[in-house]
């Protein structure tokens, strides 16, 4: 009986895959002083972004901590003004209800002090206006 030839039985040439033909094509194209003078020059690339990002986080690390202490004084200054604010509409609240008392119980007298302290008032308006330039 005669055996049967089957595909395994027949020598076929090894072949490469495509990406090994591309690589030794190419190794062959480009020269070795030329791959390492590139290798060279990422190495040193590499080593620049390194320090560059160090750089980058001390900055960003020392910014945090400035942000966060001037934040601080902010609300801290911020809580001054509305307690100073709040003391001010204090100040003024009772002031007006001196006036008012004031002008019930000396109304001619209160009358005379208030004609000069309108006098007074718009003449400073008039004073204030003549500085600012005209808009």
């Amino acid at each position: 009986m005669a055996k049967q030839i089957t595909s395994k039985d027949v020598a076929q040439p090894k072949l490469q895959p495509a990406t090994d033909v591309f690589i030794s094509t190419m190794a062959d194209v480009v020269k070795e002083d030329d791959i390492y003078s590139v290798i060279k020059a990422q190495r040193h690339m590499l080593s620049r972004f390194e320090k560059t990002n160090e750089m980058l986080l001390t900055f960003n690390a020392l910014s945090s901590q400035r942000y966060e202490a001037m934040f601080q004084e902010f609300k801290k200054n911020t809580a001054l003004l509305y307690d100073m604010k709040k003391d001010l509409d204090t100040v003024f609240r009772k002031i007006r209800t001196l006036k008012a008392k004031l002008s019930k119980q000396y109304p001619d007298a209160f009358a005379a002090c208030s004609d000069v302290y309108n006098v007074l008032e718009e003449e400073s308006e008039e004073e204030i206006a003549d500085k600012q330039p005209a808009s």
